[in-house]
């Protein structure tokens, strides 16, 4: 019996150590490196729609987009409950900005840890052996796919950057802490460069679905011709540095003329379940569906009156008003004011802008109706067209314009952009009362004999007003500075005012060879 237990004893103390070193050998619990993860069911796919996500921030994403593109420019005022509300905003807007603007900080933050989240795909896709959502691989073409949306979004994010910046560092992989102090900024032209071959090369990989082909659960990924679009926008915009890329925008263009269309009423660009538009070439679908991880913006609190419970931020200009011609149906649409009235459930909710400083207008582009409005707080249903067709369409006629081309061609297209504007006649959809009332005043159409570069120019204005659009239009056409000087005399100057400043705490985490910009 002794001999028994002592066997049962050793065998139990062997059980306990080859227990112990078993333990000790396997994986850590709770933790998820790198093979693990690629390796596991819809790693890939999750990692892509990670990387749409980063253009989903509030403070890192769309406060700045509103400031930079509409705020600092001759289009709209900051707004909020005074001067002092937001006031890093005001100082861009002025002229002002400093190293330390916490709102160029958040910008560029977070547009890099975006460039981030596409960094670490592209590191990793090609080493793994993606699976979908049942554990099947994924094909080699629907991973090329992958590969070239994350390009797309990555030269989405870096001409975000070097709009406001000009050239930005170019972070190409994933790095480590010890990489930080040899990072250094490339030159305007060579960010540019980048952008275009990012998205060359996204194109000629042939793995992007036509708009065509797109199947409708998969509205809002990347299409062949989004790539066309963001494409020749980055040429366009190069062209100020050597006209020769308005060729190269004019040919990439091209490839998206004829594979949209106009949606035939101006307000329902803005209305309830916009993205189904086929204007819409490269959107950003919100809502309030968390189940579907489909989550609300933060865009309408931030930009419509305080007396709905908003922030009062975004207020269109009376330059920007004026710059519309007497009955343009499209100004109804862009603008509320002070006594406009909108459906509140049982009640009327009347706007009112008395309790804070106002140009007397809010953006209607960026205004909910109370019963569309989000469950939570910011959580709101805009869906934002980051590249639609009438852009395209008049980008398209400035290119044509500004290579020579066959004005009759040019003035089509412009015409094709206002006739649907005059077709836009009527009352507000969604309103119960509005203040402005538009003159049944048809609009002239452009002719071959007017200055077509003035009128792309005017059409461009007063048919993207409030979306973003201004500051980028600005800076191609070389006009910036000098509209700013003109419109916010005594804080703009030559030689500095063409870019913001880069955020110092950037520089000093890099010992300074991140270099700031001239006269910041």
């Amino acid at each position: 019996m002794k001999k028994i237990i002592n066997i049962l004893a050793s065998l139990s103390s062997l059980l306990v150590i080859s227990s112990c070193d078993a333990w000790l050998d396997r994986p850590s619990l709770g933790v998820m490196d790198e093979p693990n993860f690629f390796t596991s069911n819809d790693a890939g796919l999750g990692s892509v729609y990670k990387c749409y996500y980063s253009l989903h921030d509030v403070h890192g994403y769309e406060k700045p987009r509103f400031a930079i593109g509409d705020v600092c420019t001759d289009d709209a005022e900051k707004g909020g409950s005074d001067a002092g509300d937001n006031a890093p905003i005001n100082d861009m807007a002025y002229g002002y900005a400093t190293s330390s603007n916490n709102v160029l900080n958040n910008f560029w933050a977070q547009m890099y840890a975006g460039i981030g989240n596409c960094n670490i795909c592209l590191d990793n896709f090609p080493i793994y052996e993606l699976v979908d959502s049942e554990g099947y691989p994924v094909s080699t073409e629907e991973k090329s796919r992958y590969v070239a949306e994350v390009r797309f979004l990555r030269a989405f994010m870096y001409f975000e950057l070097t709009k406001a910046f000009g050239g930005v560092p170019l972070i190409t992989t994933t790095l480590a802490p010890a990489d930080s102090r040899s990072i250094v900024r490339a030159t305007e032209d060579e960010t540019l460069k980048f952008i275009v071959d990012e998205l060359t090369e996204a194109i000629e990989s042939s793995a992007l679905p036509t708009k065509a082909a797109l199947p409708a659960a998969e509205l809002g990924r990347v299409t062949l011709e989004a790539a066309w679009a963001l494409k020749g926008k980055v040429e366009m915009y190069w062209a100020k540095n050597d006209e020769s890329h308005y060729a190269e925008a004019l040919a990439s263009l091209k490839n998206v003329i004829g594979k949209y269309s106009l949606e035939p009423n101006f307000q329902s660009l803005w209305l309830e379940d916009n993205y189904y538009s086929d204007e819409a070439i490269f959107v950003d679908i919100r809502g309030d569906d968390p189940g579907q991880n489909i989550y609300g913006s933060f865009v309408p609190v931030y930009c419509s009156p305080r007396s709905t419970g908003a922030y009062g931020f975004d207020q269109p200009t009376q330059n920007l008003v004026d710059e519309f011609e007497e009955g343009d149906p499209r100004l109804l649409f862009t603008i509320i004011q002070p006594g406009d009235k909108f459906p509140a459930g049982s009640k009327t909710e009347v706007l009112d802008f008395s309790t804070y400083p106002s140009t007397g207008y809010h953006s209607r582009k960026a205004f909910v109706v109370k019963a569309h409005r989000g469950l939570g707080w910011g959580d709101d249903p805009f869906s934002y067209m980051h590249i639609r067709y009438a852009d395209i369409l008049l980008l398209y006629a400035e290119a044509i314009i500004r290579t020579g081309g066959e004005k009759s061609e040019a003035v089509r297209y412009i015409n094709d952009v206002r006739t649907r504007a005059n077709n836009s006649r009527g009352e507000d959809a969604e309103a119960v009362e509005r203040v402005l009332i538009i003159p049944n005043i048809p609009l002239k159409m452009v002719s071959a004999s007017d200055d077509l570069l003035a009128a792309v120019k005017h059409e461009r204005r007063v048919e993207l007003a409030m979306e973003y659009n201004r500051y980028y239009d600005l800076k191609r056409w070389g006009e910036y500075v000098d509209r700013m000087m003109e419109v916010r005399p005594g804080s703009f100057q030559k030689g500095r005012n063409e870019v913001f400043p880069i955020p110092q705490v950037e520089i000093d985490r890099t010992g300074g060879s991140i270099t700031q910009n001239p006269g910041y």
